[in-house]
């Protein structure tokens, strides 16, 4: 079995332009932040594609299973964080998801190495896909801000620091929530084998 094959390959580069996006976004340069901006919403987009491709040529595969939804994580997460940095949301909320994101990584590690996988809720995805939807909105809106900063920016601060915001952050924060518990529940037998493990670890 091929590890790298197209739709792991897309998945892989949107990994490595994660933290490209970070520092550019948080660059204070104007230029590289509209940069940053378009790289995200570039990304993004991959995310659709690799799926598409792995469905179109039939090359689902575990290790795609596995990279397709931590390169989601590591791209979320970090435009996340950014937003924390520059007062848009709040970091309670970004810690949330990231406890969520690190509980389903460390299961699918855990569900790889057991010879098995899990599958991605339904939930999971429209959190996923509710997420990197605000994210962009949100990024476009600077872009616009900073490419006609001086005739619409109050207007676009307006809606980008505004209560609708913090709502639609709140929303992907329960979303988590709910697609953790959800995990926690359909796969507890093996969470079961995972706590086995770590008590004959101790032992050892």
């Amino acid at each position: 079995m091929k590890i790298i094959n197209l739709p792991n390959f897309i998945s892989l580069l949107r990994i490595l332009v994660a933290p490209i996006f970070y520092v550019f976004f948080l660059s204070n340069n104007n230029d590289l932040v509209r940069i940053g901006c378009l790289i995200f919403i570039l990304a993004s987009i991959t995310d659709i594609i690799d799926g598409w491709a792995a469905r179109r040529f039939g090359i689902v595969t575990r290790y795609g299973e596995f990279l397709d939804p931590l390169a989601d994580k590591i791209l979320t997460l970090l435009a996340l964080i950014s937003f924390v940095k520059i007062g848009i949301i709040p970091a309670w909320m970004v810690i949330i998801i990231f406890c969520r994101d690190v509980f389903s990584t460390s299961l699918r590690v855990f569900a790889i190495v057991r010879g098995t996988s899990i599958i991605t809720s339904r939930s999971a995805k429209v959190k996923t896909t509710v997420e990197m939807g605000f994210i962009s909105i949100i990024l476009m809106m600077i872009y616009l801000k900073l490419t006609y900063e001086t005739v619409y920016q109050n207007y676009f601060d307006r809606i980008i620091y505004s209560p609708i915001s913090y709502i639609l952050a709140l929303i992907i924060t329960l979303m988590a929530l709910y697609s953790l518990v959800e995990y926690a529940y359909k796969y507890r037998n093996l969470l079961k084998m995972f706590k086995k493990n770590e008590k004959i670890e101790k032992k050892l």
